[in-house]
């Protein structure tokens, strides 16, 4: 077993992981881009399938699956130390994500990726701001993922699409390091070997093509998932749309993000999220977005702030003795990313789950430091076995980008669900 240390201060230590290995001497890669991507990507993969206790059935599984699919839906390969098409997904300009979904209740913790799958033509005159990749990549996955329904995955992509002779216009209004991301994917893999697949559409593009505000385009969709049964997202989505509402022409205002589905056939009660993007440099800055203002209220909203306000409180070492500690600025201007999860009802009160995503490079420390920081969390809530070995599995599993000399960067996300 090797190691080296990083400037980050996490080790990178290489482990023996067999069943790579066994996978490795099935393949025979078809395109230096695919070696390049199986070779960049692979070792991460099995380190965190192996590392979370994954069945080696599951691994098999996964691993076959992950070399068929997806090194040949991340294009070419950086050309020089750049990427061939830069979708700006991550911090670092990584085209990809690794995450662990980690849940109090659980003994299990969940891999996921997330990635924009692109395609040749990404950039070019054919595709200059990669419209075909992300919907190439699911109708071609479409045959080999069980349970896979494309309806709303088409519709949203529908109504952020920005038409052939407005790209142009687009691409010069387009912000300078903004992320050019139109669409992007990500799977949640099952210990079962069932992968859960997950899309999202950034509206920002066709905000800019058509001068339609990106909240308005990401409502008018959501509007039209309304079921004939009387079944509507109305509530939810009012309460989001009015709090937004209340910062017309605020240079701070929240940003409309993302939206987002499960890609499973329609049923009642079918969740979609409305991501929101929102300063937050204080737990007081944090609440009000989180309620929407108060416009979210209840037992169940109040319980599950209780579980943020002591991980914001452990993170940047407050105390709850410091009748001040809600309204101190942790970091200037920190901006999180608020997710509001909907269903349909038939009734007209929001009906919404809350999570939130704390973007960690935003905090100023190395990744050693915030692995122990969550280590600690971990331990304190009840996961003392994960707790112990969170740090060696990052030291394992890290991934440095292709394009650039910075680690994989960590976002923790937080939900705190009904059951």
């Amino acid at each position: 077993m090797a190691s080296s240390i990083t400037s980050n201060g996490v080790g990178h230590v290489a482990e023996a992981l067999p069943i790579l290995d066994e996978v490795n001497q099935e393949i025979r890669s078809d395109s230096e881009d695919r070696a390049f991507w199986w070779e960049a990507m692979s070792g991460t993969l099995a380190t965190l399938l192996q590392a979370n206790q994954y069945s080696d059935e599951a691994q098999r599984h996964y691993l076959r699956w992950f070399y068929k699919w997806v090194p040949p839906a991340l294009g070419p390969r950086p050309i020089n130390g750049k990427p061939y098409y830069g979708s700006w997904l991550t911090h670092d300009l990584s085209p990809f994500e690794f995450s662990i979904n980690w849940k109090e209740k659980s003994r299990k913790q969940i891999i996921r990726f997330t990635f924009e799958p692109t395609t040749k033509q990404a950039g070019t005159a054919t595709d200059p701001i990669n419209q075909l990749g992300t919907k190439e990549f699911m109708n071609t996955i479409s045959k080999d993922v069980p349970g896979l329904d494309l309806t709303r995955f088409n519709q949203f992509l529908e109504a952020t699409n920005v038409p052939s002779d407005g790209v142009d216009n687009a691409i010069a209004k387009h912000p300078p390091n903004f992320p050019r991301c139109r669409a992007v994917v990500a799977f949640d893999l099952e210990h079962s070997g069932d992968l859960m697949v997950k899309s999202y559409f950034l509206p920002h593009w066709r905000a800019l093509q058509s001068g339609i505000p990106a909240k308005t385009i990401i409502s008018d969709a959501v509007r039209a998932c309304n079921g004939p049964d009387g079944l509507s997202y109305d509530g939810s989505l009012d309460a989001i749309m009015s709090y937004l509402s209340t910062f017309e022409g605020q240079e701070d205002a929240p940003l409309a993000w993302l939206l987002s589905n499960d890609c499973v056939a329609d049923t009642p009660g079918m969740r979609l999220k409305v991501y929101i993007l929102s300063e937050a440099d204080s737990l007081t800055k944090l609440n009000e977005m989180y309620n929407l203002g108060g416009r979210l209220k209840g037992a169940h909203i109040a319980a599950s702030f209780e579980g943020i306000r002591e991980l914001w409180y452990h993170l940047f070492g407050l105390s709850g003795s410091d009748l001040t500690a809600n309204d101190k600025v942790c970091v200037d201007k920190m901006k999180c990313v608020f997710v509001y999860e909907m269903r349909s009802t038939h009734g007209s009160e929001p009906d919404l789950d809350v999570k939130l995503h704390i973007p960690m490079w935003q905090l100023g420390k190395s990744d050693g430091q915030l692995s122990e920081v969550m280590a600690s969390w971990f331990e304190s809530h009840g996961h003392p076995d994960l707790a112990a070995r969170y740090k060696s599995d990052l030291n394992k599993a890290l991934y440095v980008s292709p394009f650039s000399s910075f680690p994989h960067l960590i976002v923790f996300s937080s939900s705190w669900p009904k059951s």
